[in-house]
């Protein structure tokens, strides 16, 4: 959507490779073209016709060119040349000018049927910039900003479809926060965040825009209850902007979810989930693993020093790790925590043997993470790596979907492998009660592998598999059926994918 809103295109297509083949994964129309395209008869669009398009990899064509060579390709009237399979629908179409730019291991397609270009109207899109924001820090907005003129404006906007739903019921208008920005323009040496992160060429990072003086929109920001927000420096000129409103928060099984996958896949013995409440960092959620909470009984130790958090209320405006991560937006690894004077908690992380924690910004507050001095935890000397789980899809699976477990799969060579799994409580106590042992569909799923090609084909948007006992896609069929497992739902995210599965009533 944003690269059309960018460079002018009426659709963009994103290819990615499917074993030998290069195929469509997403692709987006704009409303005017679907509209254009409605009046003069035509049904669906060029972008929709080639999803049944495979390009062979080894092809000459301008996609498999792009992606080849990684650099990008024009073409004007693709309907007259001969190394482009689709000429024919192009044609069709009415398509008179094409772009082919190489875009987060694929390749980005635009194009337009209005007047044609005279050169490609763009050469790249911030897409990791784009993927940390809305998977990791659970970002509803975006809007890219260019400066002409001396001022910046912004040159394309998204809203996600559940942002825009909520702002639509609350506010009964259709204007968002990014509708809004449009009417505004910023001056380029002036003191805001989108100056200030193109100034500095650094990511930056606001607090409570709507009481932030510098803020030309802060008033903007406080009618839409924007929570923070992050300014990525793309290239000189060009910043992109992500947000968070107020009630993008974790909550219920989605955080109970996330909180138990990150130790897992992190080697940490305990998380604690710090959210913003009326100026003090309090604890959300909290998270001990069984193997932690073992060491702690064999030591005779009551509580934890996750429990133990729940204690404290921690200024926002503070100079503490917690808050210092709130604040900036960055994540801060301290390796040794009892040697850390501006961790208010240091008497009890001593008391229950902490050893490193690693603080993150994680879905509209902090993630804390940390390991303790025993083998029931792993032993960092640097920051974990963390993959950028999908929180809004994990959020909407829990909480709309009705989901009874989530398992996190990461890219392994050519397969994906599970890093983590969650299962809800109740679930796993009928599954007991039933079964007489503690298997679940998710603990038996670990001996299983996702091949990648096949995954990859639907890349870049959620799918879903509504029965997977009668699927024969799906590798696992004799498994749920063992389990009773119906709906599979797959969210892909940077270097993997977020299963989630609902149980028949």
């Amino acid at each position: 959507k944003m690269a059309c809103d960018w460079s002018g295109a009426c659709y963009s297509i994103y290819w990615t490779r499917a074993s030998d083949d290069l195929v469509v994964t997403a692709d987006y129309v704009t409303p005017e073209l679907r509209v254009a395209q409605l009046i003069q008869g035509k049904r669906g669009s060029f972008a929709g016709a080639s999803e049944r398009f495979r390009l062979p990899v080894s092809g000459s064509g301008p996609v498999a060119s792009v992606y080849k060579s990684g650099e990008p390709v024009f073409i004007s009237e693709p309907a007259t040349r001969i190394d482009l399979s689709r000429r024919d629908i192009a044609k069709e179409y009415g398509i008179t000018s094409m772009g082919f730019i190489p875009c987060g291991g694929g390749v980005l397609e635009i194009g337009t049927s209005q007047g044609p270009w005279s050169s490609l109207p763009i050469r790249s899109m911030p897409v990791q910039e784009l993927q940390e924001a809305f998977a990791k820090l659970g970002a509803k907005y975006a809007m890219l900003w260019e400066a002409q003129d001396g001022h910046f404006s912004v040159v394309a906007d998204f809203v996600a479809a559940s942002e825009a739903a909520a702002r639509r019921s609350l506010r009964g208008d259709d204007k968002t926060f990014c509708s809004e920005s449009r009417r505004v323009r910023l001056p380029a040496e002036g003191h805001g965040p989108v100056a200030r992160a193109n100034a500095t060429g650094k990511v930056s990072f606001t607090s409570k825009p709507g009481q932030d003086q510098r803020l030309v929109r802060r008033s903007m920001a406080k009618e839409f209850n924007i929570h923070n927000m992050h300014c990525f420096p793309v290239s000189e000129g060009l910043v992109l902007e992500c947000g968070v409103p107020a009630n993008s928060t974790l909550t219920g099984n989605a955080l109970a979810a996330a909180l138990q996958m990150q130790c897992d896949i992190s080697g940490a013995g305990y998380a604690i989930y710090w959210t913003d409440a009326g100026g003090e960092l309090v604890v959300a959620g909290t998270y001990v693993t069984p193997a932690r909470q073992a060491a702690l009984l064999g030591q005779g130790k009551e509580g934890s020093f996750a429990s133990a958090g729940k204690a404290f209320r921690l200024p926002t405006a503070g100079s503490g790790p917690v808050a210092t991560v709130y604040a900036t937006g960055e994540p801060m690894f301290i390796e040794d925590v009892c040697a850390c004077d501006q961790l208010r908690r240091q008497e009890i992380a001593n008391h229950y043997g902490i050893a490193s924690m690693n603080l993150s910004p994680f879905a509209g507050g902090v993630l804390e993470l940390g390991t303790s001095k025993g083998p029931e935890t792993a032993d960092w000397n640097k920051a974990p790596a963390m993959p950028s789980m999908p929180t809004p899809m994990l959020q909407q699976c829990f909480d709309e979907e009705g989901a009874a477990y989530a398992i996190l799969w990461l890219e392994e060579e050519d397969h994906f492998v599970p890093a983590a799994d969650f299962v809800l409580p109740e679930r796993r106590r009928a599954l007991r009660n039933r079964r007489g042992d503690d298997e679940t569909f998710a603990s038996r799923s670990k001996s299983f592998r996702l091949q990648v090609d096949p995954l990859r084909q639907r890349w870049g948007r959620p799918f879903a598999i509504d029965d997977a006992r009668s699927d024969a896609s799906i590798n696992r069929q004799e498994l749920a059926k063992e389990f009773d497992i119906a709906k599979i739902i797959f969210a892909p995210f940077s270097g993997g994918y977020l299963e989630c599965g609902i149980v028949p009533m």
